[in-house]
């Protein structure tokens, strides 16, 4: 099950950080969704350490043994959450915190769909276009509605496996 998932610009700027827990007026909701936004931040720390580098090469290594390698780096395991991460090509990095361990397969699935969502909105001409990007995200109840929509997907099909 997806607990969160966090888009993080460029420049390191958090664009969209998400918790997908029940919702409720729960002060440990609060602190959960608080917890989720420091395992960004601490996702973030692991993208710009030299440790990185050596997950990627490990990534590359793997791929040419195995043939297929996943496009995510398992980052992290804090308090039963395990935090993969993904940088794409123009910078963007998605981490997606997961409270089971996921196959390469259907993790691969979602960091693209993922990226899928925010391509559409970025790409949108009416949402102001690549330029301003970062306020595109933030305030798009659509990209929201997309992600939430993956979410449940990926969720449902959990409770189809169990």
């Amino acid at each position: 099950m997806v607990s969160f998932i966090s888009l993080i610009s460029r420049s390191d700027k958090p664009l969209y950080i998400q918790s997908f827990l029940p919702t409720s007026n729960d002060p440990a909701t609060a602190n959960e969704f608080l917890k989720f936004n420091f395992l960004s931040h601490m996702g973030l720390d692991v993208f710009s350490s030299p440790t990185s580098l050596t997950l990627r090469e490990q990534q590359q290594q793997h791929q040419k043994n195995q043939g297929v390698a996943p496009i995510y780096l398992l980052l992290f395991i804090h308090d039963g959450i395990s935090v993969y991460g993904y940088e794409t090509n123009n910078g963007l990095k998605i981490l997606v915190g997961s409270e089971a361990p996921e196959t390469t397969d259907r993790l691969n699935q979602l960091f693209l769909k993922i990226h899928k969502c925010y391509l559409r909105a970025v790409c949108n001409p009416f949402n102001g276009g690549v330029e301003d990007a970062d306020e595109s995200i933030e305030n798009s109840a659509t990209f929201d509605r997309n992600l939430k929509q993956v979410v449940a997907q990926w969720s449902s099909h959990d409770a189809e496996a169990d």
